[in-house]
């Protein structure tokens, strides 16, 4: 069996099944069991700050010996964040609550109501880290936190043998480079939030600047990304300073309706991202569904960088 397809189970069948229909992560690595030096994945939950270069990993080996690999360590492989198939029972089954519909909405109900705060943006971190080569044979814990706080463990039972880092081979590139592989980590970003009134609008829209990018003469090229297609409609403009968005709901047009009302403001979060540098918001005007204004809205900026470099 290729290397690669083992990198399409250990990230795709390990948290699409496991940390996905449950809504948290594992308790073990995949494998469950490893040689010492072997590269695992680790199905760790729904991080909003795990990053490759914020992250602290400490290895508590059976014998006591504990080692402690630094935000940017190379022994740290890559940290993706998996989506589930938006066509899935799982992701149709929590979107129209229909029943016997291969437990879809049970299951999907049981990750937002849980493990993302009723957030329906998604998904599954997933670390991938190359062991320490000289660990014994046992049970080894693997505790990981990010620099702002958030927190997993997982275990990995250490079999005889030395092992090798995972090459990740492809059938006709041969084994993907760390650039390759980094290239599915999530870039630096900014985090668009709203709250206010006790109303949720029917539309937001939103006046955004940010430092010149390319098109303007400076650096990066500004791009908007919704995290969640299905739940609400999103067009956006940049002229390279200035930008513009506009949130209206998707389906039967209103936000009414039982299955969204539990997602609150979370449900118009998006992202900014492509380089650019210093997002601001300008104006935010709200409207209900009959296009009278609603006032009192207001936009959270959060910015997501890298503490060190990215490579």
């Amino acid at each position: 069996m290729h290397a690669f397809t083992n990198f399409i189970k250990l990230t795709l069948g390990l948290a699409a099944i496991m940390a996905f229909l449950s809504g948290c992560g594992g308790i073990h690595s995949f494998p469950h069991q490893a040689r010492a030096g072997d590269t695992v994945a680790l199905a760790v939950g729904w991080m909003e700050t795990f990053e490759r270069n914020e992250v602290t990993v400490h290895i508590t080996a059976s014998d006591g010996t504990v080692t402690t690999l630094a935000p940017g360590d190379p022994a740290v492989r890559a940290v993706v964040n998996l989506y589930p198939d938006p066509l899935s029972y799982n992701m149709v089954g929590v979107r129209t609550g229909l029943r016997d519909y291969r437990g879809g909405s049970d299951y999907g109900s049981v990750i937002e109501g849980m493990h993302t705060g009723n957030d329906p943006d998604w998904y599954e971190t997933v670390i991938f880290l190359d062991l320490p080569t000289n660990l014994p044979t046992g049970i080894s814990e693997i505790d990981m936190q990010s620099a702002e706080g958030e927190n997993y463990s997982i275990s990995v039972d250490i079999i005889p043998g030395q092992g090798e880092p995972d090459t990740f081979e492809a059938e006709s590139l041969g084994g993907l480079s760390q650039m390759q592989l980094r290239s599915l980590e999530r870039a630096p970003h900014y985090i668009v939030k709203f709250d206010g009134a006790d109303q949720y609008p029917a539309a937001i829209h939103i006046q955004l600047t940010h430092d010149p990018d390319e098109t303007a003469g400076g650096e990066g090229i500004a791009y908007v990304v919704n995290p969640r297609t299905e739940r609400k409609n999103l067009s956006w403009t940049d002229d390279g300073t200035n930008m513009q968005v506009m949130i209206t709901p998707s389906g039967d047009g209103t936000w009414e309706d039982s299955r969204l009302s539990a997602y609150g403001w979370k449900r118009y979060k998006f992202y900014v991202t492509g380089n650019i540098t210093n997002l601001q918001a300008q104006n935010v005007n709200a409207y209900d569904s009959v296009g009278n204004p609603i006032s009192g809205i207001t936009a959270n900026i959060i910015e997501r960088s890298y503490t060190t470099s990215p490579d």
